[in-house]
This record gives structure tokens, C-alpha cells and sequence, in this order.
């Protein structure tokens, strides 16, 4: 029999769901929801959406049962709110579901932005070491991991020198992950790496065939007034309702609130939109009084509430953009190769949602027409020729790290940036940050980088060193608008200021540390 499979994947606001219920409707099929949750803290991906637990439809944006239109949804409110959903739990409930729907004689349908979650559930062994013990890591397994970070830094160089190189020397959540990978599995973080790149028969292989999968793609010019529109919606449907009553299960102790304080990583607690209205129902809660002033307050938090739940939206749909692009893709693409090799057949389809006029034409009718013929015979139209975007959105833009990769890792330091860090007379993490926060990553760019440039020093009397991680972060640091600067500066400070900062420039920094530690005690 058949084991065809359809997955729809994309940014939040684009259309996902409406578009999982036409195909269900023309093919004949059901629908499993892949916008889960779990403990975010090793991807530091924060979800506006967690449509597993029960209730809390406005929050996680569920789609209304009537516009399921009879369509079964599997994975759907049946998780209790204080619950959390691992990855490997999904990937074992979604498999069971599949099967069950194959079983039947129908289609099943993957839909949801939680990537990382398709992801796994699309190609066996996608997690290091299958991850489950991983995922069921107990600190207090290993108390040593709890130890200062320099520390932790120097047993990772002794157990697994590759991954060291790799990381930054004050990055202690990912020098901690590399040491759980080998403190749980006895086997080296970057040996998984290696072997996950080197697939094989019983390795990394695609577990339904065919699988179609289509990617809606919005332009951020035309989606991001969606996504503000939708949250405005949002709280006329009774957001801040929702959110109330989560505050008020909380503090009944009816609700299990992960850790001492809440947890904003974890569980429903990281649905955009609860972090972001805390401080105005906070105050709302603590001014019960009706004077016009405290109102008016009021009602400016709020506003300034709205706007940040609505950034942060716009910032999600950028972070699964960069996951697409940057994950998913060169996952699909170096996997495919080997697959297609086996007779396994796959295919990823770009659709153009960017306009709401056509998107029956460019969206659900194009999908329902491919879908059927990819079903039908195994192939499919190609893929690069059926918009105009496709030939350059789904070329891969970095390749993932490979054997041959992981062992070229290395550091950078960029000795003219460094020098005009030191050049100050008392050097602080502050005034470094200072001038990496004009080292911004540029929105075109497709590699997401995380900005390593943090102090060395042990004391204030220590000089500072940036250091970047790997050629790509290098390359974006000479690119910056810091680095241009700091050449052109150091310039003038060798041909006219002896090599010392000149007085004006000092008097500039001072002045600037004054107002951020100003801004900081308010």
C-alpha cells in the first residue's frame, strides 16, 4: 500500500490550516496538527502558537471548528495546560496517527509551524542520538554540569574538542548541551554530527513515500500587516480573557508553574502574547483605582503591550523563515539525494501566498493539482518553475555541518576591532557591547547568526577579546558597519592621535556609559 504523507509548512499567518482543509477535502484525508510545544531553551524559538492544550483557542490561534468543515484534526486539544509536549512524544503520537489514517485508506496531512517538530517526524533519526534520553536528562544525574561556565568549558575541550572549538568560550547553554550528549550517550556530540551526515539503510532515511511538501511563503512586506491585523483581532476575540485566566490558575496553584518563577520557555507559558501583556495586567491588577491619571497610564501600557505582542509575532515568522531556509532545506536536499537513490520519493513545493486576491489560484487550487499528480504517480511538477520565487527561495543557503565541516571549525578574532575595545583606559563588557549592538545582522542575509562578542576578561583590568565562531559569522563581522568603522578609525588614531583614543572620542564613550547605567537604575 501506498505510504504517502503531505506536510504544509511556513510562517505563522500564511494560510497553513485553510490550506490543510482543502487538501483533506479533495483527497481525501485528515489532518495532524505540528504547531506543538515543548521546553524551548535549547532553541531559543519562542511559539505564538501551542494548539495541543485544551482551550485557550485565541492565544494559540486555533483554527474554528467550523472552518475544519468536518475535517478530523489529530494532536489537537488534548494536552492539559500545565502539561508540556517533548518532540519525541509528537513523532510517537504522529506516527501512531499516520498509520492509523494509512490504515484507513486515506491521506494524512502534517500541518504547522513547529519545524523542528515536522522535521523529525519526516526523517528517522533527525535528533542527536534519537534524543529521547536526551529529552529525559536529569541535572541531578550529574551535578558537575551545574559548575561555572569556564569550568564547563575546559571538560568539553577535554571529552570532545571539536564541539569546543566550535562553541564560544562563555556560551553556556550550548558547552552544556555537548556535555549532557556525552555524559548520557558516552559517545562525542560531534561523532553524532558525523554520523547524522552519512546516511545509510537504517540511518536518516524518509519514513513515508512519497512525501509532498509545501512551503507557504508570504512576502514580510505584505504578511507583517496580517500578522498585526490578526493580533488586534486577536484581543477582540478575548485575548486578554485567556490570558487572565492563566494568570488566575497560577496563582490558585491550579496551575504548575515549570521552576520557581515562571518560565517563559516552557509549556503554554511561551504562547506569544502572555510575557508580552504581563506588565500591563500586572498594574491593572495593582491600581484598582479610577483616577483619570492612572488610567490614561494604563491605557499607554497597553497600547505599548499590543505593539511589543505584535513584534514579536513579526520576529517569529522571521526565526521560521530562517529555520526553513537554513534547517529544513539543506535537511531536505542532502537527504533527498540519498533517499531518490533508494527509490524514495520527495518534493517540496513553494507557494507564493503573498496575495490574498489570488491565493485560491496560487495557493489551494496549484497545491489540490500537484498534490493529486505527486500522489498519482510519484512526481510532480518542477518545483523551481512554478512561480517566480521558487527558483530563488529554494536554493539551500549554507550547507549543514558535515564531516568534512566539523572538523575546519575554528575562531576568529578580529585584531582592529579588538584593539579599539582596549583602547579605553578601563575597558568594560559594557562599552564592548556598545559597539557589537551596531554589528546587527542584516535582514537580507539568510544565515542567522548569534553574536558571540562578550568579554574574556576575568577582572576589569583584563583586556577584551571578540571572538566569532566559523567563517560565516566571521565574514558578516567584516562586513559590518562596526568593523568599517573601527578601520577607519584606527586609521585616524595611528596617523593623528600617536595610537591613543583621542579626547573627544573618550569623552563621547564616558558619556554614553553614564546614560546606560542612567537608563539601567531607572
Amino acid at each position: 500500500m501506498n505510504k504517502a504523507l503531505i506536510a504544509i509548512i511556513g510562517t505563522t499567518g500564511v494560510g497553513k490550516s485553510d490550506l490543510a482543509v482543502q487538501l483533506a477535502k479533495a483527497l481525501g484525508g485528515e489532518i495532524i496538527n505540528g504547531d506543538s510545544m515543548q521546553k524551548t531553551t535549547a532553541l531559543k524559538i519562542k511559539h505564538p502558537k501551542a494548539q495541543v492544550y485544551k482551550g485557550m483557542d485565541v492565544i494559540t490561534n486555533k483554527l474554528p471548528v467550523l472552518e475544519r468543515e468536518g475535517i478530523a484534526h489529530h494532536l489537537m486539544d488534548f494536552l492539559e495546560l500545565q502539561q508540556e509536549y517533548k518532540v519525541t512524544e509528537f513523532t510517537k503520537d504522529a506516527l501512531k496517527i499516520i498509520n492509523k489514517i494509512h490504515s484507513c485508506g486515506l491521506n494524512p496531512i502534517v500541518v504547522g509551524g513547529t519545524h523542528y517538530y515536522i522535521q523529525n517526524l519526516l526523517w528517522k533519526n533527525s535528533l542527536i542520538g534519537s534524543s529521547s534520553d536526551i529529552e529525559e536528562y536529569n541535572d541531578s544525574e550529574h551535578e558537575d554540569l551545574n559548575v561555572e561556565t569556564p569550568i564547563l568549558y575546559k571538560r568539553l575541550q577535554e571529552v570532545d574538542s571539536i564541539m569546543a572549538n566550535k562553541w564560544h568560550h562563555n556560551d553556556r547553554r550550548k558547552i552544556r548541551r555537548s556535555l549532557e550528549i556525552f555524559l548520557r550517550t558516552g559517545k562525542r556530540h560531534s561523532e553524532f554530527i558525523d554520523e547524522q551526515h552519512h546516511p545509510d539503510e537504517k540511518g536518516n532515511s524518509l519514513r513515508f513515500s512519497p512525501t509532498c511538501i509545501f512551503w507557504l511563503y508570504a512576502d514580510p512586506k505584505s504578511l507583517n500587516p496580517r500578522l498585526d491585523a490578526r493580533v488586534d483581532k486577536m484581543i477582540e476575540n478575548g485575548l486578554f480573557e485567556e490570558i487572565q485566566y492563566l494568570r488566575v490558575q497560577a496563582k490558585r496553584g491550579e496551575m504548575k508553574i515549570p521552576g520557581e518563577e515562571l518560565d517563559y520557555t516552557r509549556g503554554i507559558w511561551q504562547a506569544i502574547g502572555y510575557k508580552e501583556f504581563d506588565p500591563y495586567l500586572s498594574a491593572v491588577e495593582a491600581n484598582k483605582d479610577s483616577d483619570q491619571e492612572i488610567i490614561s497610564k494604563l491605557e499607554n501600557l497597553k497600547i505599548y503591550c499590543i505593539e511589543n505582542m505584535k513584534a514579536a509575532t513579526r520576529r517569529y515568522a522571521k526565526t521560521q523563515i530562517r529555520w526553513i531556509r537554513n534547517k529544513f532545506l539543506p535537511k531536505f536536499q542532502q537527504q533527498n539525494a540519498f533517499d531518490t537513490s533508494r527509490n524514495g520519493v520527495s518534493q517540496i513545493y513553494m507557494l507564493d501566498a503573498t496575495s490574498l486576491d489570488n491565493w485560491k489560484k496560487d495557493v489551494g487550487d496549484l497545491a489540490i493539482s500537484i498534490a493529486r499528480e505527486f500522489l498519482a504517480t510519484g512526481q510532480g511538477p518542477d518545483p523551481m518553475t512554478i512561480n517566480s520565487r521558487a527558483a530563488e527561495y529554494l536554493k539551500p543557503t549554507r550547507n549543514l555541518d558535515t564531516s568534512e565541516s566539523i572538523n575546519s571549525w575554528t575562531k576568529y578574532q578580529c585584531e582592529i576591532c579588538n584593539r579599539i575595545a582596549n583602547l579605553s583606559s578601563t575597558p568594560t563588557a559594557d562599552s564592548l557591547t556598545d559597539g557589537a549592538q551596531n554589528d546587527t545582522l542584516d535582514d537580507s542575509a539568510n544565515t542567522y547568526i548569534e553574536r558571540n562578542c562578550q568579554s574574556s576578561s576575568s577582572s576589569s583590568s583584563s583586556s577584551l577579546i571578540i571572538t566569532y565562531n566559523g567563517s560565516t559569522e566571521w565574514q558578516q563581522h567584516l562586513k559590518s558597519k562596526w568593523h568599517k568603522s573601527n578601520v577607519k578609525l584606527l586609521r585616524l588614531i595611528d596617523e593623528s592621535w600617536g595610537g591613543q583614543l583621542p579626547p573627544w572620542l573618550k569623552f563621547k564613550k564616558q558619556a554614553r556609559l553614564n546614560q546606560n547605567s542612567s537608563y539601567k537604575q531607572k
